[in-house]
């Protein structure tokens, strides 16, 4: 028997980033202008510019979300090493090559690549609230209501 605090678990996965919780199964969905009537071939290209807008958007929250994996991965490579002895061997991967190092050799190019992975998710977050702008002043523009059935 189920308990009453079991919580139902959706078909798809999503990521959550900051304040953005985009789904990353595309889904169905309709476009109607609030005009009473509207050209067939006019729907068909709203229809495909807002699936543009929206594949644009899943594709920089598929990549904002490798880019905050990828520097959690580096921040808990650095505080492993961090308050290791500086002259302590360590095994790094180069190329698909596993190198001999010590730990004053690689602690300073793995913050150096935290420090470029956090400047490059600020700016595809950047990106991202950007082209929902972009997406919202369109629908705004073309009087555009989103239909999910």
């Amino acid at each position: 028997m189920a308990s009453a605090n079991t919580k139902a678990t959706a078909p798809h996965r999503h990521l959550n980033f900051s304040s953005f919780h985009v789904p990353t199964t595309p889904c169905q969905t309709a476009i109607m202008s609030s005009q009473k009537q509207i050209d067939p071939k006019k729907q068909q290209e709203l229809q495909h510019q807002y699936t543009n807008f929206k594949n644009t958007l899943q594709q920089l929250a598929q990549k904002i979300g490798d880019i905050e994996q990828e520097a959690e991965e580096h921040k808990l490579v650095i505080e492993t090493l961090d308050p290791l002895p500086a002259d302590r061997k360590c095994f790094r991967m180069v190329n698909g090559v596993l190198v001999e190092r010590t730990v004053k050799d690689v602690l300073p190019t793995l913050k150096t690549n935290s420090d470029g992975l956090k400047q490059v998710l600020e700016d595809m977050l950047k990106q991202y609230k950007s082209k929902q702008g972009e997406l919202d002043n369109w629908k705004k523009k073309n009087n555009i209501q989103v239909v999910q059935p």
